[in-house]
């Protein structure tokens, strides 16, 4: 099997342990984490850095590593981090995304992946990165 691209997002993390949430324009038009493909020669977290100045024109305040995914059916990662701070006002891009909130981990909208919500509780209850294996087979949207 061919490696497919790796993906990077970034979990922001407000003073209220709330999380910012983008709502995708294409495909399931779900709720998700900023982020998206790493593109050819880039670090995941620049990768992470970059799609969230795309999607929502913001800046994290320092980032780190708060799990590694792997996708056996893609045969690729999924990188996620977090941050607690951010620089700048959110205005979403209107081409892929089309509204963003910050939500309690107990309020989360839909629909949304279950391998979304895993990957933010593991930033949140964790305080170290998690290494996981997320199968196709298990992968669900929440409505």
């Amino acid at each position: 099997m061919q490696k497919s691209h790796d993906a990077a997002g970034i979990i922001i993390i407000d003073t209220q342990n709330r999380v910012l949430l983008v709502h995708q324009t294409y495909g399931k038009k779900q709720w998700s984490i900023p982020g998206g493909i790493v593109e050819e020669g880039e670090s995941a977290w620049d990768g992470a850095i970059r799609e969230l100045k795309e999607e929502v024109n913001i800046e994290a305040n320092g980032i780190e590593i708060s799990g590694i995914y792997f996708m056996s059916h893609r045969n690729g990662y999924i990188y996620t981090f977090k941050s607690f701070a951010y620089r700048g006002n959110i205005e979403v891009d209107n081409k892929e995304i089309d509204e963003y909130e910050f939500f309690h981990i107990n309020e989360l909208p839909k629909p949304i992946s279950n391998f979304t919500v895993e990957r933010i509780k593991d930033a949140i209850e964790n305080n170290k990165a998690v290494f996981k294996e997320q199968h196709i087979d298990n992968y669900k949207i929440l409505f």
